[in-house]
């Protein structure tokens, strides 16, 4: 993807720190999504439980600010 195309770090960090929100305050055990992207459909898996081995996961912790109040 090119450069112009990226997010900045201050969008991933929103998003990131939404996606984490979301779960605290939303998600009950899991949500399966889907959207379309110009590369086709696009799946996202949000569970509680990792799908196979967890050490796969990329940690993004460090992204996520804090709520505002």
């Amino acid at each position: 993807m090119s450069n112009k195309n990226k997010m900045t770090d201050a969008q991933f960090s929103l998003m990131i720190s939404l996606i984490s929100q979301y779960t605290e305050s939303e998600m009950d055990q899991f949500e399966l999504w889907k959207f379309k992207s110009k590369f086709g459909e696009t799946f996202v898996n949000i569970s509680l439980s990792p799908l196979g081995d967890g050490s796969a996961y990329t940690d993004v912790s460090n992204a996520i600010k804090p709520n505002p109040k």
